[in-house]
């Protein structure tokens, strides 16, 4: 571009046509459109740039009104024009909005208008500016819905969301924050989000905070924040650095995830774990003392798989209502029945089983359960259930002065009864393992109408 210094710009035939030239030169290059009207509105100069508007030549501009060239926009343009004639004031910032014949773009201008005076001090005409912001204005409308989209999607959110500029200065919160918090607007001051967390806490969130405004490296930790109503839960804390296009660090975005249900399910992992360990040793102790017992009563191991096999099909129904509820216990009622199925004579009414609810504890259920398996084991093979007219009545209630709970087993119509000379694994478990265990008492009679037994334990959670 060629160059002009304030020599140039004097007056004579000479310093005018340098002057021409100058003008000429800035109106052809200016990335702005450029114009000269006379209070009427005519176009006594204009460039190339603001020729795009109407999308009418410079010659098509030169000497006609700002009517027959762009008559969308002129009434605004004469009002303007009007007034600075009148006033002699610039008007400046003026948004001008239309459509170059023959498109349907919607385009808008910001004008710039001032007035130009000649040697008595009159209004010779107006110099106008006017830059197009329509790419802008774009940008800057889906910027704002962004931001709208963006603002609108993290008050809907679960998680507690906050951004802070590149030093780290927290700047906005969205809704949930405030509703948990239930701190003051921002805008308050003094704002200490420091208080809503806990001692621990805000500790370790003061030193990775530090570390991350200095690495600029994403943050993750877990907080405690307390609540509205004082309540602190664990929160998972992630925070974020959003970079500019030369990589630099322009701001930060932080969510806080509630993570309390999901501590809360993991203790409880954690406790069944732990308590179907201890269940599982106390079930192996069970079985290894059977076996152990079974093994010193049994005839040969033909006789030892047999019994020892069916014991532990008792342990695994009395095992089967407590994960139906919960190792919570079981109904007295469904024990039995569990328990005399095997024996196939709960159908056809030779095993009568009555009395109220009772919930046994989960070791009730696994010691009576024994000895109710060991009581139909003999029954099937010497007593009641070993003929085709013999059955079972098991009834039991509850004391109403102690709750203690009390079972009779009465064996009718079986072979007359001789009592057996030596005790097997049977008579141990109805008539030591089960009563020690249940804080109970044990009467087992062989009567030569039948076996009974009686039996007396404590069902209460000590």
């Amino acid at each position: 571009m060629e160059e002009f210094d304030r020599a140039d710009w004097r007056p004579g035939e000479f310093g005018l046509q340098r002057n021409v030239e100058a003008l000429r030169l800035i109106y052809d290059t200016a990335p702005i459109g450029l114009a000269f009207l006379s209070p009427d509105c005519r176009y006594l100069q204009i460039n190339q740039r603001l020729t795009e508007i109407c999308g009418i030549s410079i010659e098509g501009h030169l000497g006609r009104t700002v009517r027959e060239c762009v008559p969308m926009l002129a009434d605004s343009i004469e009002g303007i024009v009007r007034s600075i004639v009148t006033t002699g004031n610039p008007v400046t910032g003026v948004e001008v909005s239309g459509q170059r014949p023959g498109e349907n773009e919607h385009r808008t201008w910001t004008t710039y208008w001032h007035p130009v005076r000649g040697l008595q001090g009159d209004i010779v005409g107006v110099n106008v500016a006017a830059e197009e912001i329509t790419g802008r204005q774009l940008a800057e409308t889906k910027l704002r819905e962004r931001e709208q989209q963006f603002y609108s999607l993290s008050n809907l959110i679960p998680q507690l969301v906050w951004m802070a500029d590149a030093a780290g200065h927290i700047f906005w919160f969205n809704s949930r924050w405030y509703e948990y918090t239930g701190l003051p607007s921002i805008e308050s001051e003094p704002y200490d989000w420091h208080s809503v967390l806990d001692p621990v806490s805000r500790t370790k969130a003061d030193s990775g905070w530090q570390q991350a405004l200095k690495e600029g490296v994403p943050l993750e930790l877990e907080l405690g924040l307390r609540g509205r109503e004082g309540e602190c839960r664990p929160f998972l804390t992630r925070v974020i650095p959003l970079r500019d296009v030369s990589g630099e660090v322009y701001r930060w975005i932080g969510t806080h995830v509630d993570i309390s249900e999901q501590k809360r399910r993991e203790e409880h992992i954690r406790f069944i774990a732990l308590e179907l360990s201890h269940r599982t040793k106390n079930l192996l102790a069970v079985v290894i003392a059977v076996a152990k017992q079974t093994a010193l009563y049994a005839n040969d191991i033909q006789h030892y798989q047999e019994c020892f096999v069916s014991r532990l099909d008792a342990l695994s129904h009395c095992h089967d209502l407590l994960v139906r509820d919960n190792w919570q216990g079981a109904p007295l009622h469904d024990l039995v029945t569990a328990q005399m199925k095997p024996f196939n004579e709960i159908d056809s009414g030779r095993i009568k089983a009555s009395g109220p609810l009772v919930i046994l504890r989960p070791d009730a259920v696994q010691n009576l359960g024994l000895a109710l398996h060991e009581l139909a084991t003999n029954a099937s093979k010497h007593g009641a259930l070993s003929n085709t007219s013999g059955n079972v009545l098991i009834n039991w209630h509850v004391d109403p002065q102690n709750g203690r709970v009390r079972v009779l087993w009465s064996e009718q119509g079986g072979p007359s009864v001789i009592p057996p000379r030596k005790h097997g694994f049977g008579h141990v478990v109805i008539e030591q393992v089960v009563p020690r265990s249940l804080d109970g008492h044990s009467k087992l009679e062989f009567l030569p109408t039948g076996v009974n037994w009686t039996f007396d334990f404590s069902n209460r959670n000590e």
